[in-house]
């Protein structure tokens, strides 16, 4: 019998999800029949057909008892996987699949539960997606969570059934009301989460959203109930394009008390320069290589009594803006106490 409290195990659920696996893979068996399809076309068209029969095995698998494994992926690449593989279900509604992604990058937990459940969110939106509208895949990352929300333009959820869509409600023809069911447990187990979210007057469709923890997130400490002040205070400007570096500057800087700017790209530093005078300026080579010399001139002429330390794990071949003397050297890996040492150095000149 299924293990009712594991959704891995939930019968009707991982059916359903296997049947979503096998839909898409027939959608693209037909690409590859197409004719005319060119050697190219029949290629990929092929390996998404692999790629959905393979996860239709491992669920089925799961489902007995095999062990999953806690894959981690970047969800901007779990998100574009899955658009992808629904490209031909999309032609055939007569819709469009727009993804709209501008923020940072973020590991989550799970991937593979993530995408089943947008692959079913995705799919429901299709079946009720008019033809000739977009169905928007927006996706946005925050510093401990993120969230995808998928929005269509079809006829909406009922106020009177926002919550028992959840429970197995489905007026869709042929549809069985597991699928929401089933993605809202997934996310669960990960401490995620998977909603309708409330639409304005007069806004049509619907919009669901998945919410996710970050698997790289470093929670922040509030400033406020910190023990550390030795860094009260002081503006530190940080420009580096790692996400996983700039978190942990900003959660030991920002516990200390130092308030924190954070660039990650020269036109990010072109705008944060506009704040300027900064106390200090932690740069990383790579956001500024494509002309370093004018970046660090901006730096100098904005904030003329800064300490500028460059942070870098390749120290060869520097510029010469680099090794006149006047930059400090931190090399990566570093340590965080070597940071706060540098700056406490500042302060107390």
């Amino acid at each position: 019998m299924a293990d009712s409290s594991d959704p891995h195990r939930d019968l009707a659920g991982v059916l359903h999800d296997v049947s979503n696996a096998l839909t898409v893979l027939l959608g693209w068996v037909g690409e590859a029949r197409a004719p005319g399809a060119s050697p190219e076309a029949t290629a990929y068209a092929l390996s998404i057909v692999e790629q959905r029969a393979r996860l239709a095995r491992d669920l089925a698998r799961h489902a007995i008892g095999a062990p999953r494994i806690d894959e981690q992926r970047e969800l901007a690449a779990v998100v574009e996987e899955v658009v992808l593989a629904l490209e031909v279900e999309a032609l055939r509604t007569g819709t469009r699949l727009v993804v709209r992604d501008s923020g940072p990058t973020a590991l989550v937990s799970g991937a593979l539960d993530v995408a089943q459940i947008l692959t079913n969110l995705v799919l429901n939106a299709l079946s009720h997606a008019p033809r000739d509208t977009v169905i928007d895949v927006n996706v946005v990352v925050e510093d401990e969570r993120c969230f995808v929300d998928v929005t269509d333009e079809g006829p909406g959820v009922a106020p009177e059934r926002r919550h028992s869509i959840f429970l197995g409600d489905s007026l869709r023809p042929g549809g069985t009301g597991v699928g929401l069911r089933h993605s809202r447990a997934l996310a669960r187990v990960w401490g995620g989460e998977v909603e309708l979210v409330p639409g304005t007057s007069g806004e049509k469709g619907a919009r669901f959203r998945v919410s996710w923890p970050r698997a790289d997130a470093i929670p922040r400490p509030p400033v406020s109930t910190s023990r550390f002040t030795e860094l009260a205070g002081q503006r530190v400007l940080v420009v580096e394009d790692d996400v996983a570096v700039t978190q942990l500057l900003e959660a030991s800087l920002g516990a200390r008390g130092a308030e924190i700017t954070v660039a990650s790209t020269a036109d990010e530093l072109t705008a944060a320069l506009v704040d300027a005078p900064y106390d200090a300026v932690l740069v990383d080579f790579s956001p500024i290589k494509s002309d370093a010399q004018a970046a660090l001139a901006g730096i100098r002429a904005s904030s003329p009594n800064a300490r500028i330390l460059l942070i870098t794990g390749n120290a060869d071949a520097l510029p010469a803006v680099f090794t006149d003397g006047t930059v400090e050297l931190v090399r990566k890996p570093f340590e965080v106490g070597e940071i706060i040492r540098a700056l406490r150095r500042e302060k107390e000149c």
